[in-house]
């Protein structure tokens, strides 16, 4: 073996016995991808550390996707997960609100929904409404569904579909409900995104980025596609101090609990859910991929006008006052979430929800000239 010069020894790509050291980021990357024996789960703060690397850029391009593929294969613990979401809240851009309304943030899959309408942004309408402070957030459509995002709905429906800080904040102070875009109040997350679209298979900020309390909210409904993800959701989200948070079992791993078979989750047990018969459908109306994104956002939009204003009957506004009434329970508004869902039928048929979704895009709408 030949001599290791003082260089390489002082740089740490050694160690005393000429073994590789993995010195700075490729020491986490030895700890959660050397496989089923010797990986192990990062602490809380190794977690932090590690995510605030990446969104700083201090991380190379091959090494964030090294880790991003390992923490895949390995799987997020709890613990991890919670580190994750705390990086993310650390470089978050500041949002205040003057609202006196419980908030409650809301978030599925960021990847989108890509075979059916994404109603997240009607359900978040109906339940602000009828009185809850509502915050959905979601950033620019990822891989690997590449689906319709509630950005997207919001600037079909002549909103933002790209919200400022600031516009965020007038539609919730205006309207109780607003919706919040990663890339515009988390710095280095559409770099990071980018290599996560390479990368092409989700990964731990698929699911920490659900978590972040964006304008304080301390209560949090969120979507997720695979039964083992509850727990950790919920695990995450205590360790972090919820004050209240319940995962749901979405359409495409969105926010939006399917009518036919909903399933919602609270640590340490199922919630109990209005059942209706008559409603036979697992999701809501399926969209023609072949639409396009503009066109699929256009029609997702059109459905959430025709489902707040009471035009439009039947399953999907089951859905969504179904939706409505869990994001009303989980504001602590009704005690039970029977409750909350007569309470968001109520507050569509008598014209509350219409109005506001008109005063959340007037409020958000872009300044024109």
């Amino acid at each position: 073996m030949p001599e290791l010069s003082a260089a390489e020894r002082a740089q740490g790509r050694v160690g005393a016995q000429g073994r590789a050291a993995y010195a700075g980021f490729r020491s986490t990357i030895k700890a959660v991808g050397t496989g089923v024996r010797g990986s192990r789960d990062l602490s809380f703060g190794e977690a932090r550390t590690a995510l605030g690397l990446l969104l700083a850029g201090e991380v190379s391009p091959a090494q964030t996707g090294a880790f991003l593929v390992a923490m895949r294969i390995k799987g997020e613990s709890p613990t991890e997960l919670a580190g994750f979401t705390q990086a993310l809240r650390d470089v978050s851009v500041p949002l205040e609100t003057s609202s006196r309304r419980t908030l409650v943030a809301c978030a599925g899959a960021y990847d989108g929904v890509a075979d059916a309408a994404n109603l997240s942004l009607a359900a978040g309408v109906v339940a602000a409404s009828a009185g809850a402070g509502i915050v959905l957030h979601c950033g620019d459509s990822l891989g690997p569904k590449h689906g319709t995002t509630v950005a997207e709905v919001l600037g079909a429906l002549g909103g933002p579909a790209r919200p400022s800080a600031e516009q965020s904040a007038a539609m919730l102070e205006t309207a109780g409900v607003t919706v919040v875009h990663a890339g515009e109040v988390l710095p280095g997350w559409r770099a990071l995104a980018g290599i996560r679209d390479e990368v092409g298979v989700r990964g731990p900020i698929h699911s920490a980025e659900k978590l972040v309390d964006y304008f304080g909210a301390r209560r949090f409904v969120v979507g997720h596609t695979h039964s083992s993800y509850s727990e950790r959701l919920l695990g995450a989200l205590d360790l972090l101090g919820a004050e209240r948070s319940v995962a749901v079992r979405g359409v495409e791993g969105s926010d939006m609990m399917r009518p036919g078979r909903p399933q919602a989750f609270e640590p340490g047990h199922a919630l109990e859910l209005p059942q209706r018969t008559e409603t036979r459908i697992t999701r809501p109306e399926p969209v023609d991929r072949a639409l396009g994104p503009e066109r699929a956002a256009q029609r997702s939009a059109t459905l959430t006008t025709e489902l707040v204003s009471g035009e439009l009957r039947g399953p999907l506004a089951y859905t969504v006052a179904l939706n409505a009434g869990l994001r009303l329970y989980a504001a602590g508004l009704v005690s039970d979430t029977r409750d909350g869902l007569e309470l968001a039928e109520a507050a569509v048929a008598d014209g509350g929800a219409r109005a506001t979704l008109r005063a959340m895009v007037a409020a958000g709408a872009p300044v024109v000239g």
